[in-house]
This record gives structure tokens, C-alpha cells and sequence, in this order.
């Protein structure tokens, strides 16, 4: 093993782009379809069958998978035992915290009572602390094409906030287009959550181009944006995001996976990175990308020849875009540098 493949796997990490319903591995997935009767495609095939089913050819297969995937969480103890089961898998790469998108109206609308679901990501993010030694924060997302989903969402985030339950911020995520561009229900719930001090994370610039950044910035109150790798299409919004200093959540073998970008070598991390733009790299839904976290930075580290200093910096710039209170990040930070230092 080179000593930076034993610095990637030692070094503790913070990730902030992935999505609860989108990180369900087919051990669970087989285990929840099976506890609650739901025949999901692949499933009488057992496990292998669900590894099978989780390779698609365009964002909407993604998309129906991950609907399907969501339609077993039933039960407090499947929210429970799904945050557990990520938390674990962080774990096993040394992430020690992690900023986890959940979509509340997905299980709503299909008739979960909030209290039942707020129970199980309770519980879940509770052993995932106690377990795992994974503390999570909940980013609640709206989708973006059910722009009536809005107000609710934000209230279930502010309610969830105020109970302590980790809720850290607002987001937006779904296909992005013309066609759902900034309603007015959207624009309204990002800047109540400006006034309400809750942090704003809309996913943009992955699937439209540069001028849904600018949507992001001047109609949400983007503080982060999720993806943003299309930045790179407007100067102007990459000299924004430079100048403002608004970071992205890079997702590369995401993007790669979901036919956005054709190969690594030629995703626009090294010319974002180059504009002075900030960034931390994630993951988005990695079972079903075929990735997770360490593998990420494995693949960026040889494709662009990143040294020992560089892949500390890529992982420090996670914590430091965070919504970890100050006195956590330093913690964080001073613990990423005592094993770069022994390694």
C-alpha cells in the first residue's frame, strides 16, 4: 500500500453531499423489501439480484430507483436502521461527520406520519454517534418539480431544528430545468429560511447549465451549492463563485455514472479548482453510483496527481464549508492534521 493510499484510508473526513434514500446498500434494501412485503425489482434474485439492479442508463432510471428504494421506509425502525447502516458504512472510511440529504414529502405524500419518520432519524442518527462515532446533520430538501412541497418542508426543518434533531440547513434537489425555474413558493420558503438563520444548499448547475447557479444564488440564498460542476460555462458565474467565495459539493463519479460528464478525465474539477472557486468533494447516492467517499478521492488523486498536501487540503476544505459549529470543525481539523503528520 503507498503511503498516500494509507493517508486517503486514515484520514478522517466530513462529507457533505449524499442522500439518505440514495445510500440505501442492497444488504438493507433486501432486508427492509423483505420486512415489509415490497417486491422490488430484482429481489427474487436475492442480494446479487438488487446489485444488478442498482446500474441505470439515464438520470430517470436513477430516479425511479430511488423513489423505489425510498417506498421501503415504512416504519421508525426502518428510518432507524437505514441511518445506522450509512453511518456504518461512513464509518468504514473514516468519515466522522457527514451532512445527509432527506427528502420528508417523498414519505409524506405516500402516507408516513412525520412522527414516525422524525422518530426513526432520531434513533438512527443516535447509534450512528454512539456506534459508529458518525455525528449527522440533516439537510431537508425539497423537490424541485413540486414546488407545493415547499412550505411544508420547511416548517418539518425548522420544527426538526428547533428540537434539537440536527436539521442544519434547506435544500433543493429533483430535475433541474426551465420548467420548475424559481416558482414563487420556491423563493419564498429559501428566504424565510434566510430570515430564520437556517442554512441554504440548493443543488444547481449539475443537470442545467451555469444560469441555474445564478437562479441559485439571487432566488435562494445559496450558501453552498450541491454539484455546480456547469459553473465552468459562464465566466462571469465562475468569477462570482471565485470573488463570494461559494463553495460546491463536486460529485465526479457521480456525474460520470449519470452520463452528465463522459469520462473523469475531462469533469471540470481541475479548472474550478484553478479559479480560486472553493470545493469539497462527495458522493450524491454512492450504492447506486457505484462509489463512495474514499473511492472518490482515490480516483481524483490519480487522475489529477494530487500529493499528500493536496489531499489534505481537499479534505479540510469539507469541514471548513460545513455547518459544524467552530470549536467541532477545529477538532476535526486538528485531528486530520495529526495523521497527515504520521503518515
Amino acid at each position: 500500500m503507498s503511503s498516500l493510499e494509507k493517508l486517503l484510508r486514515a484520514l478522517p473526513k466530513a462529507e457533505l453531499h449524499i442522500h439518505l434514500e440514495g445510500s440505501i446498500r442492497p444488504e438493507m434494501a433486501y432486508r427492509l423489501g423483505k420486512r415489509r412485503g415490497i417486491e422490488l425489482p430484482g429481489i427474487e434474485n436475492g442480494v446479487e439480484g438488487l446489485r444488478e439492479v442498482f446500474r441505470f442508463t439515464s438520470f430517470l432510471d436513477f430516479i425511479r430507483l430511488y423513489v423505489t428504494l425510498s417506498s421501503t421506509l415504512v416504519k421508525a425502525e426502518d428510518f432507524a436502521d437505514v441511518v445506522a447502516d450509512v453511518a456504518s458504512g461512513l464509518a468504514e472510511q473514516r468519515v466522522r461527520y457527514a451532512e445527509i440529504t432527506f427528502t420528508p414529502m417523498t414519505h409524506v405524500i405516500r402516507g408516513v406520519r412525520p412522527s414516525t419518520m422524525f422518530a426513526g432519524l432520531a434513533q438512527g442518527r443516535q447509534r450512528a454517534l454512539e456506534v459508529h462515532g458518525v455525528e449527522i446533520a440533516w439537510v431537508f430538501d425539497i423537490v424541485r418539480n413540486f414546488p407545493d412541497q415547499a412550505h411544508d418542508t420547511l416548517e418539518m426543518a425548522l420544527a426538526q431544528r428547533g428540537a434539537g434533531n440536527g436539521v442544519v440547513a434547506l435544500g433543493i434537489g429533483g430535475v433541474e430545468g426551465r420548467a420548475w425555474s424559481a416558482s414563487s413558493a420556491l423563493r419564498e420558503a429559501f428566504t424565510r429560511a434566510r430570515s430564520e438563520q437556517l442554512h441554504r444548499v440548493p443543488h444547481a448547475g449539475e443537470q442545467a447549465s451555469a444560469w441555474s447557479i445564478r437562479e441559485a444564488l439571487d432566488e435562494y440564498h445559496a450558501e453552498r451549492i450541491g454539484h455546480g460542476f456547469r459553473c465552468i460555462e459562464d465566466p462571469k458565474i465562475l468569477d462570482r463563485l471565485a470573488r463570494d467565495q461559494i463553495p460546491l459539493e463536486l460529485c465526479p463519479g457521480s456525474n460520470v455514472a449519470l452520463g452528465l460528464v463522459p469520462s473523469l478525465d475531462q469533469h471540470a474539477l481541475p479548472k474550478i479548482d484553478a479559479a480560486g472557486v472553493p470545493w469539497s468533494l462527495a458522493t450524491d447516492d454512492p450504492p447506486l453510483l457505484g462509489t463512495n467517499l474514499f473511492d472518490e478521492y482515490r480516483s481524483c488523486a490519480a487522475q489529477w496527481n494530487w500529493s499528500k498536501d493536496k489531499v489534505c487540503e481537499v479534505a479540510a476544505a469539507a469541514v471548513k464549508h460545513s455547518f459544524l459549529a467552530r470549536e467541532a470543525k477545529d477538532r476535526l481539523l486538528d485531528a486530520q492534521r495529526a495523521v497527515a503528520e504520521g503518515c
